[in-house]
């Protein structure tokens, strides 16, 4: 019979690099885990493959925050698309209590992403830059 770390090895290969994200300066990634002071709290692989399960194809391992350590409740399986919405490079936005990124902003108000984006670059109040409908321009006609 197969041990627990042949059955899960996607989930033992993000146990592994999460480790060493966060313990072997020697690793590229180092600095922005364990030089950030990002911990791995799951000290055997056991633990980890108890709390989070087996890995769904197509998915990776995430952080939900991403200031907070490898541990529990602060883990889970994430499609590329959640991974990319919960990057620390995202602008998030808060109107009337709810936090999104502009990508989930622009999503939720049905305005372009680059519509959003320019109009907080140009100093728009959150409130304006997502209830305020995109003007229409008319086609110019030409004339002779």
């Amino acid at each position: 019979m197969p041990n627990l770390r042949d059955q899960h090895k996607r989930a033992y290969r993000s146990w592994i690099t999460a480790r060493q994200r966060c313990n072997n300066p020697r690793k590229d990634s180092y600095e922005r885990y364990g030089g950030r002071g990002i911990k791995c709290r799951f000290s055997t692989f056991e633990e980890f493959i108890e709390h989070i399960g087996p890995c769904p194809e197509g998915s990776t391992l995430d952080r939900i925050d991403n200031s907070g350590d490898y541990e529990p409740g602060n883990v889970r399986w994430a499609t590329p698309t959640q991974q990319g919405r919960n990057r620390r490079s995202n602008r998030l936005v808060t109107y009337k209590g709810v936090t999104l990124s502009v990508v989930e902003w622009a999503e939720k108000v049905e305005l372009p992403y680059y519509t959003l984006l320019r109009r907080f670059a140009c100093g728009w109040s959150v409130e304006r830059a997502l209830t305020q409908p995109i003007r229409v321009q008319k086609p110019r006609i030409r004339q002779e």
